[in-house]
């Protein structure tokens, strides 16, 4: 400590001063009177003023439900587009060739559009792999059987198929959720 009590006075913790203010306090009770007094003035101003800033708080807070809006945030979309056009520039410099060119194909506003529309709807990812190998498993398969055994092959197969693959997909995702959830 950069401060240093005067002769004769003692330093204390904060356990130890309160020991020594309450053997203090029993050998001298006309100081604890005085004291107690001494205590309550400043008590009491200050509960007054709280009063005094509580009634300005309600104010304050009756003016804010009264339709005061808050200050509109300046976010324009060039501001967005150039931050996240200097981000992807950023993170491709680490990458190397073929991920550049990958990563420069998929975050065309065209495919973005279209990712963006598929993420916001049934189409899960996880659906659409699922059907789409089991439609492709499954109808080469059955057009295979047709063409050894020789019977007409159905392409409502294919849509069968891929129908079942999707929910297939979607129940294996679900599990996968919950298991992971639950494992947390």
């Amino acid at each position: 400590m950069s401060e240093h009590a005067p002769k004769g006075h003692e330093q204390f913790t904060a356990p130890e001063a309160e020991q020594h203010e309450a053997a203090h306090h029993k050998a001298h009770p006309e100081h604890e009177a005085r004291h107690e007094k001494q205590e309550l003035a400043p008590v009491k101003e200050l509960e007054q003023q709280a009063k005094e800033e509580a009634v300005v708080a309600k104010e304050l807070v009756s003016h804010e439900k009264g339709g005061h809006d808050p200050a509109p945030q300046f976010v324009q979309k060039e501001l967005k587009d150039n931050t996240f056009n200097r981000s992807m520039t950023r993170i491709r410099k680490q990458l190397p060739f073929r991920e550049k060119v990958l990563s420069k194909a998929i975050h065309q506003p065209v495919v973005d559009a279209v990712s963006q529309v598929g993420a916001k709807t049934v189409a899960r990812p996880s659906g659409l792999l699922m059907g789409s190998i089991c439609a492709f498993l499954g109808s080469s398969f059955f057009l295979w059987a047709a063409k050894h055994y020789g019977f007409h092959y159905n392409y409502l197969l294919f849509v069968i198929f891929f129908a079942g693959g999707f929910v297939l997909g979607l129940i294996i995702e679900m599990l996968l959720f919950a298991f992971r959830r639950h494992r947390a």
